[in-house]
């Protein structure tokens, strides 16, 4: 097991200091969230990356990046630098560095047949074997003895595939993933993920930190002061409040007819029951995937952390069949990409406004709505649990 820093250590008693006086367990309109520390630490974010982000199952990549056998994609998660390969069966994941002297065998995305460190030739299979290391024993005495290169093999990092997304568990101790989005997977039933197309992808950089983008998505009170096209779209006395259930958020309305911006002149998810045929849904898988669902599309936003007041955001979207790609829907397609642009550019700046206040001695966590905010104590409370532990499994 790795220890917490000093550093760490300190910061992760203040914060616990901070949160104890009740905040997350009263009542909503007597608790509020967390605290400015949270945000805004530069030794808590490095606590989040020990301890966070890499006890949980984390997003790491798109399957659709990974097709061909040997596809590979370096990625970082909870500061660690891992690879994904994949093999003629799956996606796995590795540590992305060399047993030898610790270089980083990828780089960028590539396609090849072994992974080859380019210090000293050392070579890997798909599935993280040492194949061979060259003059190990001296000049032309090559190392090929298979039953004595176990100890070089790559570490290999829980990984799984959920329709086009892969996660991953750095230290091995999260719960199956299964349970964990066991919340989510029962309220898909009737959406043929099969039928979706990944179409775009659309990148944004945040002044602010990840926690604040994930709290605005799951969030819709900010809804009618914020976004006048989407709260036209459906009102505030129409929006349900956001929910949880244990590492899932989610929250969702019934609309009363389509529109353009939101896919209303695109294919449907084929055989959709008659329930989800007006209906928008969006969860959160803890700490900081999420997607929304409609009945023509699927649209994923990521915040990936980058500094305690920095984050980037991904959204990716997927349309149904001929809608991700026919010609005949392209104006359809393009409609919906920039309505997605222009809903995020609506937020940033007033994320990037509650990063610049978490600098404030005038708020500390904030005084919170009984109705729309219990989701986001529930975030705290998460969020909180997950920094709370001692150690990290060493690699």
């Amino acid at each position: 097991m790795t220890r917490l820093s000093a550093a760490q250590r300190q910061v992760q008693e203040d914060f616990l200091h901070q949160v104890q006086d009740g905040r997350l367990d009263k009542p909503t309109s007597e608790g509020s969230g967390l605290p400015n520390l949270s945000y805004t630490c530069a030794d808590f974010f490095r606590l989040e990356q020990q301890t966070l982000f890499r006890n949980n199952w984390i997003f790491a990549g798109f399957a659709h990046r990974l097709v061909a056998t040997g596809d590979m994609q370096p990625v970082e998660v909870g500061g660690q630098p891992l690879v994904l390969v994949k093999t003629r069966e799956t996606v796995r994941a590795f540590h992305n560095v060399c047993r030898h002297r610790g270089a980083r065998l990828v780089t960028e995305g590539r396609n090849a047949g072994k992974l080859i460190c380019p210090n000293h030739s050392w070579s890997y299979s798909l599935e993280g074997k040492l194949i061979a290391r060259p003059h190990f024993h001296g000049g032309e005495r090559h190392d090929v003895n298979k039953s004595d290169c176990h100890r070089a093999d790559l570490v290999e990092v829980r990984c799984v595939t959920w329709h086009d997304w892969v996660f991953v568990n750095i230290s091995g101790d999260a719960d199956d993933f299964e349970s964990c989005i066991e919340p989510i997977s029962a309220k898909l039933e009737g959406y043929d993920f099969e039928a979706l197309r990944f179409t775009d992808m659309l990148e944004f950089e945040l002044d602010a930190n990840w926690k604040l983008a994930i709290e605005n998505f799951i969030e819709p009170y900010h809804v009618f002061s914020c976004h006048p096209w989407l709260n036209g779209f459906v009102g505030m006395d129409e929006r349900e409040a956001p929910g949880f259930d244990g590492k899932v958020l989610s929250c969702g309305y019934h609309f009363k007819a389509a529109d353009p911006a939101r896919g209303g002149e695109l294919p449907w998810f084929p055989d959709l029951p008659a329930d989800k045929q007006n209906r928008g849904d969006w969860f959160v898988l803890f700490p900081n995937f999420a997607f929304e669902i409609f009945p023509d599309q699927v649209d994923v936003f990521v915040a990936w952390p980058q500094a305690p007041d920095k984050c980037r955001e991904t959204i990716a979207l997927y349309f149904v069949g001929d809608g991700a790609t026919a010609e005949r829907y392209s104006a359809a397609r393009a409609h919906v990409i920039q309505n997605w642009n222009d809903l995020n550019h609506e937020d940033i700046g007033v994320v990037e406004r509650m990063q610049s206040g978490r600098n404030s001695e005038g708020f500390d966590g904030g005084v919170l709505s009984p109705y729309w905010d219990p989701v986001l104590q529930q975030f705290a409370r998460l969020l909180t649990d997950a920094v709370s532990e001692d150690t990290v499994t060493a690699t």
